[in-house]
């Protein structure tokens, strides 16, 4: 069982990285400069990083949907 679902601290940094990205994407607009866009992309992956180093096997299951 991923470690989000066990551990609090695991899925409130989760979490937090969730929201972040979810707050980025919804700001991008069909006006949004393609800076704004690699912006966005650029520190999802970067949370994406963290996220496995947190919970590997959750990371596993969110790459599996992009």
């Amino acid at each position: 069982m991923s470690l989000y679902r066990r551990d609090q601290f695991a899925r409130e940094a989760i979490d937090i990285l969730l929201k972040r990205n979810a707050a980025r994407q919804a700001n991008l607009g069909t006006e949004s400069e393609d800076e704004e866009r690699e912006f966005a992309r650029v520190t999802w992956s970067e949370d994406l990083k963290i996220i496995s180093v947190i919970d590997p096997e959750f990371w596993g299951v969110i790459q599996e949907q992009e």
